[in-house]
Order: structure tokens, then C-alpha cells, then sequence
């Protein structure tokens, strides 16, 4: 369908951090075939509306500082982004280490009460699995302080915070994790598929999606029959039987790519520093297969992003 207004993708919003001394992809949406003009500081570039209303473009580097607005204009529409900053970068992944909030860890009182940080700012994407590469997710930029920091990744802000102290200037942190999920959640499908070594956990994922209907519906029966028991067993005063479990499904965070589409893909091609990764604990049991595995996901950003 048409796009009705231009719009920008979440990581564009106030608050927002640029990573420095490096081309920045800039990119959004408007009416296909609209000529967009983005200005910063004292650059300012263009693109126009491609047939899906998508446009992309790249601005030159900047050092670091701010804060600065960000201008973009579509028609006779204009999106101001306000108090952007210039600095440092990192995307912080993986599974429950790296969700572990600040007001989980030690002293976690005194460090939120002192987490008054302006230049520092949070992305926190919000935990979410799709069947396909997502463009946008529901999240914004926010000033790191006490309201803010409590339930971000304690990993992240501190890694953070020591970037920040060491080399005083902004540091932007994009905390995408969800606990307990395998590596190849957070891979794509296409990159998965290249390795004969991981074709077990596609086939065995392709065998869950495609059984699903049937065992959901096998687990209503088998739920009718608890609830059942369970009467039952109230009434007599005895214990119940066991609840049966929910049978996995499409939507399960643990199938292959799909953390990748829904947590990842909507940070693609946003201009970064680097990756911080805490996990594995989930592929334990599958131990020699994540020596293929993890340098198959790592690969698997480094192109997505673009790189090599």
C-alpha cells in the first residue's frame, strides 16, 4: 500500500547518537518517487522515494560532538530529529547475561542513583520473533539517568559507561538480547543454509513449524482432559496432575533467523562501532557445532552490515 506520511525508522528519533569519523546510512520512508533532502550541520544529501516508498542515502563523516538536529525534508514536509549526538556506537546481543538489568547487579542502588550520564543514550529494542526480515522496530533513544537505566542491560552499561569515562565523548548502546536463545535465532536463514553442519537445526525447526497445527491441536484435547483431572482432583482433595506444556510453534524464540528478523534486521545498515555478544549457554549441548556456528553469525553481520 501507499505510504501516507514520510516517516523515519525508530533509531532516527530525538536523542539519537551517530557514529563518528564514518559514512552514515540514512533512510526512511515517504510517497514512492518524493525527493527527500537530509540536512546535518553542514552537510546535507539526497535521495528519492524508491517503489516500496523506501529511500536511502549517506551522509559524510562527522567527528564527534552534538548536539546537533537533523533535518529531514520530503515534499513540504519536514521531520526535525532534535539533540543528536556524534560519538561511539555498539550494539550489545545475546541471551539472559546480557538482559540482566542494572537493577539486578551489584549495588544496583547506588549505581542507578548515580547513572546521571547526558552523553550516554539507550536503545533498548523490544523482544520480538519474526518469520521475516523486519524493517522497523517500536522503540526510541532515551538520556542515560536513574528513571532510565534500572531495567537496561547491565553488560551494556557498563561497557558503556568505561567507553564514555575513557574517552569523553558520546557513546550511543543498542541493547537487542532475549534470555536463553540459541545462536542461530540470531542468524539469518540464507546464512545458515550455506553450512551442512547446521542443516540439522533448520531441518528440525522446518519439521516443529510444519508439525505445529497438529500439536496445538493434540494439546487443546490434552488440556480439556487437565482441566478435567484437575476438578477432579480438587474435589477429592488429592493433588492435580501435571498442567501439559504449550507445544513450540512459528513464533518461538528459539527457531533459527528469527530473533535475527525481528531484533536485528531493523538495525540494518545503522552506522556502528562494534558488537559486544554474551552467549552461549543455550549451545552447550551442541558444543563443536558452535565452532561453525558463531563465526557463521558473526559473518552473517559483517554482510548484512556490509562488510566483508
Amino acid at each position: 500500500g501507499a505510504v501516507a506520511e514520510s516517516r523515519l525508522p525508530a533509531l532516527f528519533t530525538d536523542h539519537m547518537v551517530l557514529q563518528r569519523d564514518t559514512e552514515v546510512p540514512i533512510w526512511g520512508w515517504a510517497d514512492p518517487g518524493t525527493d527527500v533532502k537530509v540536512s546535518f550541520r553542514s552537510q546535507w544529501a539526497t535521495a528519492t522515494a524508491g517503489p516500496d516508498g523506501k529511500w536511502p542515502l549517506k551522509m559524510g563523516a562527522i567527528p564527534a560532538r552534538g548536539p546537533y538536529s537533523l533535518v529531514v525534508q520530503s515534499g513540504n514536509e519536514a521531520i526535525t530529529v532534535r539533540d543528536v549526538l556524534v560519538g561511539e556506537v555498539w550494539i550489545a546481543s545475546g541471551q539472559s547475561n546480557m538482559q540482566w538489568a542494572v537493577r539486578q547487579s551489584d549495588d544496583a542502588e547506588l549505581e542507578i542513583r548515580s547513572a546521571n550520564y547526558p552523553q550516554i543514550r539507550l536503545f533498548y529494542v523490544p523482544r520480538e520473533t519474526a518469520e521475516t526480515p523486519q524493517d522497523d522496530v517500536d522503540a526510541v533513544w532515551t538520556e542515560c539517568n536513574s528513571d532510565t537505566i534500572p531495567g537496561f542491560s547491565a553488560v551494556a552499561y557498563y561497557f558503556g559507561r568505561e567507553l564514555h569515562d575513557t574517552l569523553n565523548i558520546p557513546i550511543g548502546l543498542i541493547h537487542t538480547s532475549w534470555g536463553g536463545t540459541p545462536a542461530e535465532s540470531w542468524t539469518s536463514r540464507r546464512s545458515l543454509e550455506a553450512y551442512g553442519e547446521l542443516r540439522p537445526i533448520l531441518d528440525r525447526w522446518d519439521g516443529i513449524v510444519e508439525n505445529y497445527p497438529a500439536a496445538y491441536e493434540r494439546y487443546e484435547k490434552a488440556l480439556e482432559a487437565y482441566e478435567e483431572a484437575a476438578r477432579i482432583a480438587d474435589e477429592n482433595g488429592e493433588d492435580r496432575p501435571p498442567r501439559p506444556g504449550a507445544p513450540a510453534g512459528p513464533d518461538h524464540p528459539h527457531r533459527p533467523a528469527s530473533l535475527h528478523n525481528g531484533m536485528l534486521a531493523p538495525l540494518i545498515p545503522y552506522a556502528f562501532r562494534g558488537a559486544i555478544w554474551y552467549q552461549g549457554e543455550s549451545n552447550a549441548g551442541r558444543a563443536y557445532q558452535y565452532r561453525t556456528l558463531f563465526p557463521a553469525m558473526i559473518n552473517d553481520w559483517r554482510r548484512s552490515w556490509g562488510g566483508k
